[in-house]
């Protein structure tokens, strides 16, 4: 699983770097370091829904380091 969180300038002040912060320590506590891919990206053009996260190009909006991190979860126990 790849997952990108967007640190554009929108994004960026609505908290993408806790976001990603956040999953950085979900990975770290479950030891997904095999199966998991967790970035930042630029601009994902959804400047007007962010923040936003992309999993497998996969455009989720409106995220917060909660709802990401049960976003990552809930792939998890799908893989």
């Amino acid at each position: 699983m790849i997952m990108k969180v967007c640190t554009g300038k929108s994004c960026a002040n609505r908290f993408s770097p806790y976001i990603l912060k956040r999953l950085l320590a979900e990975k770290a506590k479950y030891d997904t370091s095999d199966k998991t891919v967790i970035e930042e990206c630029g601009c994902q053009w959804s400047c007007k829904t962010w923040p936003v996260i992309v999993m497998d190009t996969v455009i989720s909006d409106r995220m917060d380091p909660i709802k990401a991190s049960n976003l990552y979860l809930e792939r998890l126990k799908k893989k």
